[in-house]
């Protein structure tokens, strides 16, 4: 089966249509960074600034009621007797209203006990023997960041060094900028989902942007080696060659992508809430690294 993508008359659509992604992101990120609460460009989790984790499930005959966050907070303020334990206090509801999920600063085990008793009298009953705790400490957070920041830079070096030997200074720039608008279209949209849904990033967001750069790239370099080939042949016109070359590449490509969404979206549907962000985030650097590999990375080679 031949394909026959428009590669050259579409170009100026697919460079914009990626400008228009890059700037909506980078706007997420700005308002993030300036407008929200936490000041940073994304909504870190516990994972990078320390704190309290409580979960415990709530013992629901059938459905659990439905509450509201800033309503249960709100009471617990009403009957808590240190209030500062409920500074930056963080409550979410998850799977259907049953599991409690509770993010707070350090607390001592006795206020972690007067806050599930508080929050037995507003939502309970609860069921104790659910109840599962972890703390990080401040200092163990900020080192586990710088440390995700590092790998993620060292890598991209990395990577930056490979697609120079490989190919030449034109080939290595466009395929750079493909893996960048990939990482920062993914990223903005966490920035996006933390100011609307707030949503937090942990560790294993870091380890999707590194596997999302090694699948860009890796899907990059199969598209601009064929291109490359068949350039040295000059049966055709430089443009017309480099469009020949992505439809010769788009069947494997994209099989290749649909391959790999498949158990993606397996663990997204049936998987566990700890990897839900992890899969979705990996399932749209995958959809948005195809797109550029096939479409923008090229496109970005054609002459005018």
């Amino acid at each position: 089966m031949k394909y026959n993508l428009e590669l050259i008359k579409s170009k100026r659509k697919i460079i914009g249509f990626s400008t228009f992604l890059v700037l909506l992101s980078l706007l997420g990120i700005l308002y993030s960074t300036f407008n929200t609460s936490y000041k940073k460009p994304i909504n870190l989790g516990m994972d990078f600034v320390g704190g309290n984790e409580l979960r415990i499930e709530r013992a629901c005959e059938e459905e659990c009621s439905n509450f509201s966050p800033d309503s249960v907070i709100e009471k617990l303020r009403e009957i808590t007797k240190n209030k500062n334990v409920l500074n930056n206090i963080k409550l979410q509801f998850q799977n259907e209203n049953k599991l409690i999920s509770i993010r707070t600063p350090y607390l001592s085990i006795e206020e972690s006990n007067d806050l599930i008793n508080n929050l037995d009298n507003i939502v309970g009953p609860l069921n104790y023997e659910s109840k599962d705790s972890r703390l990080i400490g401040p200092k163990l957070g900020k080192r586990l960041l710088t440390n995700c920041i590092t790998s993620l830079l060292v890598s991209l070096f990395a990577i930056s060094i490979y697609i120079t030997i490989r190919f030449d200074k034109k080939y290595a720039l466009f395929a750079l900028l493909a893996l960048f608008h990939d990482l920062v279209i993914v990223f903005g949209i966490f920035s996006w989902l933390g100011i609307i849904l707030s949503v937090e990033v942990n560790s294993l967001f870091a380890v999707s942007l590194l596997t999302i750069a090694g699948y860009s790239v890796n899907d990059t370099v199969v598209i601009f080696d064929r291109i490359r080939e068949n350039l040295k042949s000059k049966k055709e016109g430089y443009n017309e060659t480099i469009q020949l070359s992505v439809n010769e590449s788009f069947r494997r490509t994209t099989f290749t992508s649909i391959t790999t969404l498949f158990p993606l979206l397996s663990i997204i549907l049936f998987g566990s809430y700890s990897l839900f962000w992890f899969s979705l985030a990996l399932s749209l650097g995958i959809i948005v690294g195809s797109y550029s590999s096939i479409l923008l990375a090229p496109s970005l080679l054609l002459k005018d």
